[in-house]
């Protein structure tokens, strides 16, 4: 019986998040609700993890991917969007980086509660609800113009949100 107790305690902390808090409060190395001096001391200390953005008002790059950190009102963080954009001739690029990405979502917060395959819009959705985090990962496909050169492209997007 006390084995049970003690099993069962485990299995209830990893699935609230004691064991594994990143999976389920916060995103990477940031947790949620944290006041924006301690991200932007966070920041500094995983520095080499970071890299300059190629959009224009990202706040960095990680995981190779243009990120955008945001704040509510009371200046807390809680919410984090990433994308990564290739051109019009990178589509095989595109597709092997959203696989390789839902992937490390996959092994990182386990299978998605919901998949949306939009194959008309060409588009793909992935969501998860975890304790304190929801996720949503989109991968557009569909060929677009986006100036007027003509060039087009597809992006894979990822959203992390703290759980109010």
């Amino acid at each position: 019986m006390k084995k049970l107790l003690i099993f069962s305690a485990i299995l209830l902390f990893t699935n609230i998040g004691l064991i594994h808090p990143q999976a389920y409060n916060g995103w990477a190395f940031l947790p949620w609700n944290i006041k924006k001096d301690s991200v932007e001391s966070l920041i500094k200390a995983n520095k080499s993890k970071l890299s300059a953005p190629n959009a224009l008002d990202a706040d960095f790059k990680y995981q190779e991917m243009n990120t955008w950190l945001y704040f509510d009102s009371l200046n807390l963080l809680n919410k984090v969007h990433q994308r990564i954009t290739f051109s019009v001739i990178q589509k095989d690029e595109a597709a092997a980086f959203y696989k390789m990405y839902k992937s490390y979502l996959i092994k990182t917060y386990g299978k998605p509660d919901h998949v949306d395959n939009n194959k008309k819009k060409k588009n793909k959705f992935m969501y998860w609800k975890l304790f304190q985090t929801r996720i949503v990962l989109n991968y557009d496909y569909k060929y677009k113009i986006i100036d007027e050169f003509g060039g087009g492209s597809y992006w894979v997007d990822v959203v992390f949100e703290a759980k109010r």
